[in-house]
């Protein structure tokens, strides 16, 4: 009985027509989320990362990383308006399942201080998008919460840009929370990305 209960629906921001139709029909606007973009020189090999003290680059192992990358994604978007904790199956199909899906793009960053291989973060990338081809998108850039403010996403992100680059991608994408309370915004402007595009969410109770 004290439940609270939800629609919610997005428009693209210069869709005024939509905005309009769900405003009329009770909902309003309750986040913004941003669509940034960095144009990648095909002359200019980008800016190699700079890993912290301590922490490597290394490729995903299906079926040994599975849940440890489970683990660091929902460690990371606990933060994220609107979280709700995805059961491991659930997760895994839906990402496995995705149609851009490729191995060689999941990107996990290790740390092998106290002997062992353990992934603090990661980079789910895909090789494009459906509405530009020439695009490579990081799908989920995250790291857990006692390893932040090290720089990991950051060298995470640039490594993400050396391999799009060598892949011959025009350009890198992804989306972020415009309100992030991670500071996610900061890091992806001083990492030379910039809003293309922002959608809108709209909730009616």
């Amino acid at each position: 009985a004290e439940a609270r209960v939800s629609v919610k629906a997005s428009t693209v921001s210069t869709n005024e027509r939509a905005a309009r139709l769900l405003a009329g029909r009770g909902f309003r606007p309750v986040r913004h989320f941003w669509r940034m973009v960095r144009e990648l020189d095909p002359d200019v090999t980008p800016e190699l990362p700079d890993w912290p003290e301590g922490i490597t680059v290394r490729p995903y192992f299906p079926g040994l990383d599975d849940r440890l990358i489970h683990r660091v994604i929902m460690d990371s978007f606990r933060d994220h308006w609107g979280f709700i904790e995805e059961p491991f199956e659930a997760w895994l199909q839906q990402m496995k399942g995705h149609p851009n899906f490729d191995r060689s793009l999941w990107l996990l960053a290790v740390t092998t201080a106290s002997g062992g291989d353990d992934i603090v973060g990661v980079a789910l990338c895909y090789p494009d998008v459906i509405d530009d081809p020439d695009m490579g998108w990081v799908g989920s850039l995250g790291v857990l919460r006692e390893w932040r403010r090290r720089g990991i996403a950051r060298a995470l992100l640039h490594y993400a840009f050396g391999e799009f680059h060598r892949r011959g991608r025009a350009r890198v994408g992804l989306s972020v929370d415009a309100a992030s309370l991670t500071g996610a915004t900061r890091l992806y402007e001083q990492a030379g990305m910039r809003v293309v595009r922002q959608w809108d969410q709209y909730e009616k109770v």
